[in-house]
């Protein structure tokens, strides 16, 4: 995958250690704690050591691919990533909230999907939230991603009402 992937207004590239302190500031908000509670990092420490993982990860098509969203100004606000599950790949994203409302995630997602598709050899990823996730499942579905499924199901762990999508990408076999 050739990064940085460029947008009109913010970069992907690979996280680098240095990064440790504003992963742990952009974790803590009240949206990431309440859907995504397992991607809050409470120490600096905890999130260097996730980092050094995520980053040995980057050699792998087996494991998480999470990549930090920066601002053209240099300031990191969030990340996008693919993730494996049990019957294909998961995209998944985090715009710290300072940032939120501002189109930055649909950028992200929308620059990422093709290249990291490519990356993995897949032609479909699904894209799952919380129903009442109102601003993940706008992103979704500006990116193209259809509904795929409406209920209860396990998520994080426990039963919620979720959104599953699915988005299909023809030419991930290109390079």
């Amino acid at each position: 995958m050739d990064l940085p992937i460029k947008t009109h207004r913010l970069y992907i590239t690979e996280f680098d250690e240095s990064m440790a302190e504003i992963v742990h500031l952009n974790s803590l908000d009240d949206d990431n704690r309440r859907f995504v509670p397992d991607e809050v990092f409470e120490t600096i420490d905890k999130a260097k050591e996730i980092l050094s993982w995520l980053i040995s990860s980057y050699s792998q098509n087996d494991a998480p691919l999470v990549y930090p969203i920066i601002l053209k100004n240099g300031q990191n606000i969030g990340y996008v990533q693919a993730v494996p599950i049990s019957n294909g790949w998961e995209v998944g994203y985090h715009v710290a909230k300072p940032f939120t409302g501002n189109g930055y995630a649909t950028e992200a997602v929308s620059a990422f999907l093709p290249h990291i598709m490519r990356k993995i050899g897949i032609s479909e990823i699904y894209g799952i939230c919380r129903a009442d996730n109102i601003a993940s499942r706008k992103v979704l579905e500006k990116c193209g991603f259809k509904l795929e499924f409406d209920g209860i199901s396990k998520y994080h762990g426990e039963d919620h009402h979720i959104h599953r999508y699915k988005y299909y990408y023809e030419n991930s076999e290109e390079s």
